[in-house]
């Protein structure tokens, strides 16, 4: 990396392996989260084996879904289900479950359009699983071919004090902060400055929502994981040092 300082800024909720191609390039990230999740009540009138298929849209819907105790008491043996993502994927097989299908893309609104193109679920009996601030739009588009009833397994809030270590690397220091959801971005706005930092987007729905909010993104990542935003960032800085080292000859 030319031996240059970049400092990255992490809003995630959990520290991640994903990020470690950064540290190993000699990028220095620091981590201070903007949201905080945790399981939602159960509606204990939810019976799992009422549903013929279980959509998991993220690693925390799996995760708060199976982990709430009313759940844990049902029998869980005949459950199938269907993921966004390789990692959701992948814990739902490491849970033992027959994922049946996974979506090609890691974007919930290309789902609906896979799912009814192969037929799988097609006037079936649906469990949508998600998190309280999702959006609509993909239990809207599945009712349109199955029989659905979405469950909001976990909930979403925004960080609300402000980090005095945080405030500080912002005012001295040249950093670029990477949002992976709306809601990061949307704590950041309401206690710190956007404009002291380069701003890095994990994907197109985040990058809309910070555009929506009056600033640009310098890098939208092309696939919606924390590998593709590192990718993403190593590749724009690999393209300032190549174009230094030109410059030089």
């Amino acid at each position: 990396m030319d031996n240059r300082d970049e400092i990255i800024i992490l809003t995630n909720e959990f520290e991640s392996d994903g990020f470690n191609a950064l540290k190993e390039k000699g990028m220095k990230t620091f981590h201070f989260p903007m949201i905080k999740t945790s399981m939602n009540t159960c509606d204990k009138s939810l019976n799992i084996n009422d549903y013929d298929f279980c959509i998991f849209t993220s690693k925390n819907g799996v995760k708060y879904f199976f982990q709430n105790k009313f759940i844990k008491k049902q029998n869980l043996q005949n459950i199938k289900t269907i993921s966004i993502g390789s990692k959701t994927e992948h814990l739902l097989r490491g849970l033992k479950f027959d994922n049946v299908y996974t979506a090609k893309k890691n974007y919930s609104d290309k789902l609906s359009i896979e799912l009814e193109k192969i037929g799988i679920i097609n006037s079936k009996r649906v469990l949508l699983v998600q998190g309280n601030l999702a959006k609509n739009k993909l239990s809207e588009n599945l009712k349109k071919f199955c029989y659905l009833t979405k469950f909001v397994a976990y909930n979403t809030e925004i960080i609300k004090k402000k980090n005095k270590q945080l405030e500080k690397l912002l005012n001295i220091a040249d950093t670029y902060t990477v949002f992976t959801s709306p809601s990061s971005f949307e704590s950041f706005i309401s206690l710190y400055n956007p404009n002291k930092t380069s701003i890095i987007s994990i994907g197109d729905s985040t990058s809309s929502f910070i555009k929506s909010c009056g600033y640009n993104p310098l890098i939208t990542s092309k696939m919606q994981t924390y590998e593709g935003i590192s990718d993403s960032i190593i590749s724009y800085f690999k393209k300032i040092n190549d174009g230094i080292s030109q410059n030089k000859t």
